[in-house]
């Protein structure tokens, strides 16, 4: 085993409960094929309809990550803006800022900064809470009910008062918005029991009157959901409490309430003044389920967090200022933060292009930047000084300036995940001509397990892990990380990069359905081909060059297969995937709370945040849902591991996805940041929490 191989193992092993990864956008043009570039070009592209229609269609290449020469150049960058945290992202922009409504890591990073709940992680720690507007608590022996005593003195940012009741509020109007592949499966989870834990609070309310669909629901059912969740969360004014009741013990339960989406305390009487829901159970369904833009913290903001939302321009900027009535007035631990942020402003920007990120933070213009893996190599001689997890540092080169982080657990697998039943209402660009004539794939061309089986052996893990990663990861065993129970200790990942296997499982796929392996059959998809694109978000090149990886190594084996990488922007590509209709894209996941079910779940579900989107034909889905709902209610922990176990090793006979990629993350900073530690459990280290940093020359 590697140095490398062996730090990864160790580093996952440590982790414990961690959280996960602008408005939706209209699908991309109906482009029934589009023609990559090696260099920026405008290309013209001819779009096959009743009249012909020429696009342009702009195409920038990723500039290749080199090598620094032996010789370095000096680069010293002035120390500038002194009040101001300058942060550069990459891969996306938030969808937006409601935080009962984000899942993903664009979004929730920004939210944390605005909006607390009622604990907050301990430092560094992921497994330790330190009191946030709650004093303290207390849990009954079953382990099943808690009681929170509520701070007094603190402000929202518009000038309300923190009260109990706004605690149970925020708690309501998460449960019942409730917006389709959302967070709140853990919540039903955790307040009604596993077999609630569902995709969309439609869902829920159909189970919880034991309908089969929200539409059966009837109106006094609609009532007795809503007071059903009052029932759970109880606030008391006069007494300065509230009171949470659980399905059962639950003991991941304080990280869910350190996270946006259960314990980002909102105001009450300003939500409602705001045009939001008022806590009435007769009319909380014309609030449930909707779109990012139809809640009213889609651009705005009113929390009690150490900074304020100025101002976001989608495109462009989000700007948070610091809050100067924040309630906390001694340190967080010991040495750490008190009273009004030291930074009092942050700007962050999300530049997709790196040469641009680069110069920034050359410039001094940038305090820290967004460096995929690919682009270590080309900036990691300028490390002036290398800092581990435990904040062990030593010096790198003497003449640097950066300040870096690296060898830090990453609690994410990033997979290529296959759609099994495309949606093609309405049309889909992403699947060409949505039949198998060489020019498209029908919907179901994923369901085929032969088809699955082939990207598998298609895909080289190897160069995804030397170019993708610069070495700094492992191939994935299935969903669930090393370190974890249920990870299979001492087997390796089922599939390897195997083009003699890839030619043989397409040819015993059978996608036309007529009995005749393709091998044998001139109408199949070895003699007709195909074509389809695959997505990924863009500015996230570490993505960009595993799906290439991907392209490459499917087109290697047929002439007649046409697989296109697509880059989008994030938002879009979030819409997409809610939508069903991306036949591939390439996304990660990374952990709410540290326990396998956290990620089973997520993946294997029927309704889960990515099982949803798998779209499993049902027979297989009924045997992983099963197997997942077994896991939950399980209490014994070896009983556990054998579900778990099972689980990880049927994801990877059934192809479900190709299980990519885990990574050690690395963060570089500017020498003038102080303050920092990694949180595994932050979405983004960096500025998730920037309370705890200051700015020195």
């Amino acid at each position: 085993m590697s140095h490398k191989r062996l730090m990864i193992l160790i580093a996952l092993g440590v982790i414990a409960s961690m959280i996960l990864a602008g408005c939706p956008q209209p699908e991309p043009q109906v482009v029934e094929k589009v023609v990559t570039q090696e260099v920026p070009v405008v290309q013209t592209v001819v779009v096959e309809k009743e009249k012909p229609v020429e696009v342009e269609v702009v195409v920038t290449a990723t500039p290749e990550p080199t090598a620094a020469p032996p010789s370095l150049p000096v680069v010293s960058p002035p120390f500038k803006n002194g009040d101001t945290y300058v942060v550069i992202t990459g891969a996306g922009e938030p969808e937006t800022l409601d935080p009962a409504w984000t899942y993903e890591s664009a979004g929730s990073s920004i939210e944390a900064n605005i909006y607390e709940g009622l604990v907050w992680f301990d430092r560094e720690r992921t497994d330790s809470f330190i009191p946030a507007l709650a004093t303290d608590w207390k849990i009954n022996d079953a382990g099943d009910q808690w009681v929170f005593n509520i701070r007094d003195g603190v402000s929202f940012h518009q000038g309300g008062t923190l009260e109990p009741h706004d605690v149970a509020y925020t708690t309501y109007r998460a449960l019942l918005q409730g917006r389709i592949d959302g967070p709140h499966w853990m919540s039903y989870d955790t307040f009604f029991g596993p077999e609630y834990a569902v995709a969309s609070v439609e869902d829920f309310a159909a189970a919880l009157s034991g309908k089969e669909s929200y539409d059966e629901v009837t109106p006094e059912e609609l009532v007795a959901v809503c007071e059903a969740v009052k029932s759970k969360i109880v606030a008391d004014d006069d007494a300065g409490t509230v009171t949470y009741n659980l399905n059962t013990a639950t003991p991941w339960f304080l990280s869910l309430l350190a996270q946006n989406f259960l314990g980002g305390v909102v105001d009450q009487e300003w939500m409602v003044e705001n045009g939001d829901w008022d806590g009435d159970c007769a009319t909380w369904q014309n609030w449930a389920n909707p779109a990012a833009s139809e809640t009213i913290l889609l651009d705005q903001a009113n929390g009690t967090g150490p900074y304020m939302l100025d101002h976001w321009t989608p495109g462009e900027e989000i700007v948070l200022t610091a809050f100067e009535d924040y309630w906390r007035d001694e340190p967080m631990w010991e040495g750490g933060p008190s009273g009004p942020a030291s930074i009092k402003r942050v700007v962050i920007k999300d530049i997709s292009e790196w040469g641009t990120r680069l110069a920034m933070l050359e410039a001094g213009d940038a305090d820290y930047i967004y460096v995929p893996p690919p682009y270590r190599p080309q900036l990691e001689p300028y490390v002036h000084t290398w800092c581990n997890q435990e904040e062990e540092c030593s010096e790198g080169n003497a003449d640097g300036y950066l300040l870096a982080y690296r060898d830090l657990p990453s609690p994410a697998i990033t997979p290529a995940q296959f759609n099994w039943n495309i949606n093609v209402e309405g049309g889909n660009p992403f699947i060409g001509s949505g039949e198998l004539d060489g020019n498209g794939i029908p919907a179901d061309f994923f369901n085929d397990i032969h088809i699955r089986r082939a990207f598998n052996y298609c895909f080289d893990f190897q160069a995804m892990i030397d170019d993708a990663l610069s070495g700094d990861g492992i191939q994935a065993q299935g969903p669930i990380p090393a370190g974890m129970l249920g990870y299979l200790e001492g087997e390796a990942p089922m599939f390897t990069y195997d083009p003699a296997r890839c030619e043989e499982e397409f040819k015993l796929a059978d996608v036309d359905k007529d009995g005749i392996p393709a091998g044998e059959d001139d109408d199949d998809v070895w003699s007709k081909g195909f074509y389809f694109q695959m997505s990924y978000n863009t500015g996230n090149d570490t993505r960009l060059l595993a799906s290439e990886i991907l392209k490459a190594g499917i087109e290697a084996v047929n002439p007649n297969f046409n697989v296109v990488v697509v880059g989008m922007p994030w938002p879009v590509l979030l819409n997409s995937r809610r939508a069903g209709k991306l036949p591939i894209y390439v996304g990660g996941w990374q952990e709410d709370y540290h326990d396998p079910h956290n990620w089973a779940h997520a993946f294997l579900h029927s309704q889960g945040a990515y099982g949803r989107i798998v779209n499993m034909d049902p027979e297989v889905a009924a045997v992983f849902d099963d197997l997942v709902l077994k896991g939950a209610t399980t209490t014994d922990t070896e009983d556990r591991r054998v579900i778990y176990e099972e689980l990880q090793r049927k994801a990877q006979e059934e192809a479900v996805n190709i299980w990519m990629y885990q990574v050690l993350d690395r963060w570089h900073l500017q020498p003038w940041m102080k303050g920092f530690y990694n949180n595994p459990a932050y979405s983004q280290p960096p500025y998730n929490w920037i309370y705890a940093l200051s700015k020195q020359q």
